[in-house]
């Protein structure tokens, strides 16, 4: 008789790690309510151009990652490998804007992605993030930032590091754009997919796993900033001081996901070793409007429950 075992990059929650995930929901639940954010929850599947329409053709989700596949009808769908997008179809179709001006929610559930399992990271992985709309302000920035910090250091995590950068507006990425154009194309030994998405998307080469240490001099976006996106960013690091929120501005940090404008982040901890990234996320303020809404500036981030315990 077969033994079944569960599919490589899964896993049964129970025991210990069933006790830790209630806590962490608890905790996070608390902490979003005590913020003012409401919990939406959207289906583990969707059409799949909602995916790569917004986190962008040359992401390693997009091109590698996702389980896509066809139902009865031949419908293209996707298993959710993250959570923004789905919730912001969520607040274009049942036209929350219109409930709530500004609106604060946050989901919890599974995703999946098809990728090499390892610490903490699975195939079929929980996550929770937040997502506050409609408010362009760097005041949102900071709290989403210091609401991710404080939900880690309420489950008594310790080294909490906050790394932070700006990506700039449409107008600062295009002169971004060249720069790192004219500085990677002098490097004459970039790995395949470096040299591939040198054409389409070169922001990407900076968050190569592979070609990193090349990358010593590579150009700092900080150097492109326009006027109002350095005013902006300089802003959200005078908030964070003035809660005596240690963080570190990290030219190399773009995040994997092609929505991010402005100010992208991640909160990291060395005790839990190589993959220390626990908390990630960054404003959006296209991407509403890219996937058939209004403009609304918006900014969140998730957290990986498996990583975080």
């Amino acid at each position: 008789m077969a033994i079944y075992k569960a599919p490589r990059g899964t896993h049964d929650i129970f025991g210990k790690l069933a006790l830790g995930l209630e806590k962490l929901d608890s905790i996070s639940r608390q902490i979003f309510k005590k913020h003012n954010f409401k919990e939406v929850k959207t289906p583990i599947f969707e059409d799949v151009n909602l995916f790569t329409r917004s986190i962008g053709q040359t992401t390693d989700i997009v091109e590698k990652e996702m389980y896509v596949f066809e139902d009865k009808k031949a419908r293209k769908l996707a298993l959710r490998p993250e959570g923004t997008a789905s919730l912001v179809r969520a607040y274009i179709e049942h036209n929350f804007d219109a409930i709530e001006p500004i609106g604060k929610f946050f989901y919890s559930g599974e995703m999946f992605r098809y990728e090499r399992p390892q610490a903490g990271r699975y195939r079929q992985f929980l996550q929770m993030g937040a997502e506050y709309f409609a408010n362009p302000s760097p005041n949102a920035d900071a709290e989403i930032i210091l609401m991710a910090k404080e939900i880690l250091s309420a489950l008594n995590i310790k080294d909490i590091k906050i790394h932070i950068n700006s990506l700039g507006c449409e107008k600062c990425r295009a002169v971004f754009r060249q720069k790192l154009v004219d500085y990677f194309s002098s490097i004459s030994d970039l790995c395949q997919d470096c040299t591939r998405r040198l054409d389409k998307n070169p922001l990407r080469l900076l968050d190569c796993k592979i070609d990193s240490n090349k990358f010593d001099n590579v150009p700092a976006m900080q150097e492109c900033l326009c006027e109002q996106c350095n005013k902006h960013f300089d802003r959200v690091q005078t908030l964070l001081k003035t809660v005596n929120c240690d963080y570190q501005v990290d030219h190399k940090l773009v995040r994997g996901l092609d929505y991010y404008t402005r100010t992208v982040f991640e909160v990291r901890s060395s005790s839990v070793g190589s993959q220390d990234a626990l908390c990630a996320g960054g404003r959006y303020d296209n991407l509403v409007k890219e996937l058939g809404g209004q403009q609304i500036a918006s900014v969140g981030f998730a957290l990986g429950c498996e990583r975080v315990l």
